[in-house]
């Protein structure tokens, strides 16, 4: 029982997780960052839909809307950054 409580801990880190590296590598600016930022964030938000629509009895949208907001934060830091980079003064 012990691993079966390991096991889903552990999958819900990595969901989380995701959405961290995503939000986290968005405030760097540079190629790799991107790639890292867009990947993770599409990890983030497809984990997180999938773990809320497998809650949804209980409380599975408040445990699907921290990974999706911060993929899809992640994304909008990384192109506003890049927007303001960009435009001239």
């Amino acid at each position: 029982m012990e691993s079966l409580a390991l096991l889903a801990s552990l999958m819900i880190l990595f969901v989380y997780g995701s959405g961290l590296i995503a939000f986290i590598s968005s405030w760097f600016r540079n190629r790799v960052s991107e790639i890292i930022t867009y990947l993770f964030s599409a990890i983030s938000v497809l984990t997180g839909s999938g773990l809320g629509f497998s809650l949804r009895e209980g409380n599975g949208l408040v445990i699907a809307l921290i990974p999706i907001s911060l993929g899809i934060l992640a994304v909008w830091n990384f192109k506003r950054r890049k927007k303001l980079s960009t435009e001239p003064s």
